[in-house]
């Protein structure tokens, strides 16, 4: 038993230590050169009270020193950035909980739709294309990286999204609009299923609308609120903060006249002032990039990515209604041939052997699972 703790322990530490000297998404690469500038112009600054100056000017080098020292400790940083970057967490949980998902709604269309009918495949993959086209419209007016990637209306014609005559109607609206014009399409193809009595029950078509507006409501919430954002007065008071306490800990020193070990580390070597410095230029970063997080950085929200997935799933949605054979054929073999080895794992070892035996033989599985 010490032996196991002992190795899950080992385990742990390695990974504390391989995350701790990750560079990937880090927070090494967000202020390597920074930390670069900083240490040179800490250095610079410290040769110039060496050998640069004389008497007169290493004392008046001593008073902004001293002056600075107290402007750093009073400045009230902490509570600036506190509020920056609680503001901006916040609003970036808002925004990721608001984010649209398109596999419910696709998901329950397509099981809704009745086999067999006559245009049943083109109904179920329009108004999948439909979805996933709302989506794109949606992030391509919030986020820059898929607006490059879709400049214009033809490019997601071009990319198979959109067709000619759809392109020509959304033209003749306000790119806000677009999405909502789409969703009405989409009403107006539930409409038509209703009409036809494609729906496997009455009740599918209010369903599958109460979907479709959920859709809605979350695609206009995340146009919301990437719409608004935080109040840019805010972002640069907290920068200017930042950055006039980083050039007042730049002087912030403690200078003495001998020529020790010590005193040497504390004039070439910025450990403290550096840590608490890029302390604070870290939070500041964080709170930036929650504040917009739909740009190129490896941090932010990847939402190139997430349409391709998208993308996927609904192309695996519309596979139940085109070729349900394969995906019924498994499960008819998985009916017939049924494993209960998997329901060992919920049991205590000692108790494995009372519990697997009678299961694997099929007699009286009711009593042995009592």
């Amino acid at each position: 038993m010490s032996d196991n703790s002992s190795f899950g322990s080992t385990v742990k530490f390695g990974h504390n230590v391989k995350t701790l000297f990750r560079w990937t998404g880090s927070t090494y690469r967000l202020v390597w050169k920074e930390f670069i500038i900083y240490t040179m112009a800490y250095i610079g600054l410290s040769i110039v009270y060496d050998f640069a100056l004389d008497d007169d000017g290493k004392k008046g080098f001593e008073d902004i020193s001293a002056y600075c020292s107290k402007y750093t400790s009073s400045l009230p940083i902490i509570l600036l950035l506190g509020f920056f970057t609680s503001t901006s967490m916040q609003r970036w949980f808002s925004l990721v909980h608001s984010m649209p998902g398109t596999t419910r709604v696709i998901a329950s269309f397509v099981m809704s739709i009745k086999e067999g009918q006559p245009e049943g495949y083109q109904i179920v993959e329009q108004y999948s294309r439909w979805i996933v086209l709302g989506w794109a419209l949606t992030f391509r007016l919030i986020c820059k990286p898929l607006k490059r990637v879709f400049p214009t209306l033809v490019s997601l014609e071009n990319a198979g999204l959109l067709l000619p005559h759809e392109r020509l109607q959304l033209e003749s609206e306000i790119a806000s609009n677009h999405p909502i014009v789409v969703v009405q399409w989409n009403l107006a193809l539930l409409k038509r299923c209703n009409r036809q009595g494609m729906f496997m029950d009455f009740s599918d078509y209010q369903r599958n609308q109460d979907n479709l507006m959920t859709f809605k409501k979350s695609c206009g919430d995340t146009i919301k609120f990437a719409a608004k954002n935080i109040p840019f007065a805010l972002i640069q008071a907290v920068t200017i903060t930042v950055y006039s306490y980083g050039l007042a800990s730049l002087m912030a020193r403690q200078l003495t006249d001998e020529h020790t070990p010590t005193s040497f580390t504390i004039r070439y070597f910025p450990v403290l002032n550096a840590f608490q410095y890029f302390l604070y230029y870290l939070w500041l970063q964080f709170g930036r990039l929650a504040a917009y997080p739909f740009s190129d950085d490896e941090n932010d929200i990847d939402i190139k990515r997430l349409l391709q997935a998208h993308v996927d799933d609904a192309v695996r949605w519309q596979s139940l209604y085109s070729s349900p054979g394969l995906t019924e054929q498994i499960v008819s073999h998985s009916l017939h041939n049924s494993s209960h080895e998997w329901m060992n794992l919920a049991c205590p070892k000692a108790q494995r052997g009372l519990i697997s035996e009678p299961l694997a033989n099929g007699n009286n599985q009711e009593s042995a699972l009592m």
